[in-house]
């Protein structure tokens, strides 16, 4: 259905470039070691969602705790070519037989899965390699059929992560106990910033209002970096915010990311359209992150269900407060900054119990959800907060990138550990 609606509904968006470069905070940046562990991420396509942009963090950094990364993903693009230009392998492969001669020359000592294509993971369950499955979503979309195959898959692998205690829990309810067990919680990180100079925040304000066509001022600008399709609520984040928009006249709300879902995209516009009162409400591609959270001075997303929201963590690490639904991972980072972000209700009911008819309900009720009233007044109390503050927020602390890698280290060094015992106990007369 997205290829038919892209053919009905695509056209031209605005973007924001990049303006504002921020550096990364003092103690983030790590020396690297010899690495002593090879291992191979295999991924889907890298530039889609917030999982591509974990997987960039994981092999940019790993060789910091001595582990040599080679990523096997599917197709090729942007990030991949970024990646490579950053002196890291990546191997771009499109079905099986590509996947296996990728695999069977990559050198690996061990195999990280995440959220890789069906042939993918088939080819790496067919090696003897240690494999440890990365879950980094509450897959309400799985059948009993692709839950079987995702059995099937932990049952080969000797460790699972998951991204947030959400996550964990989703997917214990479809899994023995003894598989549960397997799941260790590992949080998505993400990279500290130094705080936003004067300057820095005027020239990316300056960028986003050429883009939107409207002087933002000194105006409360939310930010939601997010692809626009219905996971993301996009239709319903609009008519929500809409409404708290017409109780206090200083509030722009700027979404941006890739229109994988036009129908979705177009409906929020409409109820934009719809929508008394001067436009405030505004629809960009994909944008410069960096720019728009310096300009932005809060960050909301209104999901149906997430694994850990990569993009509000960097919103956080950048000192924006956050308005979240209840998702993954959405307590653990309202808790960094009890002061000024709140998680409200999720629209499609408890987050480690959503499942596809509960979002379909909710969908049907987008110009009015659950717990829309209480979304609006969290916009409503988290932009009086933004301006009653005396100075400048600085970026919060988050569960950063090295905390991160820490974690996945310790995992693969166990895996790998624990396969060489095994081996050496065989090998014994």
């Amino acid at each position: 259905m997205h290829r038919i609606t892209r053919m009905m509904f695509s056209g031209s968006l605005p973007v924001v470039a990049r303006v504002v470069v921020r550096s990364s905070a003092s103690g983030e940046v790590r020396d690297a070691r010899t690495p002593d562990i090879t291992c191979a991420i295999l991924a889907d396509h890298l530039d889609v969602g917030g999982i591509g942009a974990v997987v960039e963090m994981l092999a940019t950094n790993f060789e910091t705790v001595g582990v040599q990364p080679v990523i096997i993903c599917h197709g090729d693009g942007e990030r991949a070519r970024t990646l490579r230009r950053l002196g890291i392998e990546v191997r771009s492969v499109t079905d099986s037989a590509s996947a296996h001669a990728a695999l069977a020359s990559s050198g690996a000592g061990v195999l990280q899965l995440h959220s890789a294509p069906e042939y993918l993971e088939h080819a790496g369950m067919a090696t003897n390699l240690p494999i440890i499955t990365v879950m980094h979503n509450t897959e309400i979309h799985y059948t009993a059929n692709k839950w079987k195959s995702f059995t099937a898959l932990l049952e080969r692998s000797t460790a699972g992560v998951a991204v947030s205690d959400t996550v964990r829990e989703y997917h214990a309810r479809h899994l023995s106990p003894e598989l549960a067990r397997r799941i260790a919680v590992v949080p998505n990180g993400a990279p500290s910033l130094s705080s936003a100079t004067a300057e820095e925040r005027q020239k990316a304000r300056l960028a986003v209002s050429q883009a939107i066509g409207v002087d933002i001022g000194n105006e409360v600008l939310f930010i939601c970096l997010a692809r626009y399709d219905s996971q993301k609520n996009t239709a319903g984040t609009t008519a929500a915010f809409a409404r708290a928009a017409r109780l206090r006249n200083d509030l722009h709300l700027i979404f941006a990311g890739d229109p994988s879902d036009w129908a979705e995209l177009r409906r929020a516009q409409a109820l934009r359209d719809l929508a008394d009162g001067p436009r405030r409400i505004h629809f960009l591609g994909n944008s410069d992150a960096g720019t728009l959270l310096t300009a932005g001075d809060a960050f909301l997303l209104d999901s149906f269900f997430e694994g850990w929201p990569v993009a509000a963590t960097e919103a956080l690490a950048a000192g924006l407060p956050l308005v979240l639904s209840e998702v993954g991972g959405a307590k653990e980072l309202v808790a960094h900054d009890s002061e000024f972000s709140i998680m409200t209700t999720n629209p499609a009911g408890e987050a480690a119990g959503i499942s596809d008819e509960s979002v379909r309900r909710a969908r049907r009720r987008t110009r009015e959800q659950p717990g829309a009233n209480v979304f609006e007044a969290a916009v409503l109390t988290v932009a009086a907060r933004v301006k009653e503050a005396t100075r400048p927020r600085s970026p919060r602390s988050t569960a950063g990138v090295a905390d991160m890698l820490h974690a996945h280290a310790r995992i693969l060094r166990d895996v790998v550990q624990a396969r060489s015992s095994e081996s050496s106990s065989q090998d014994l007369p």
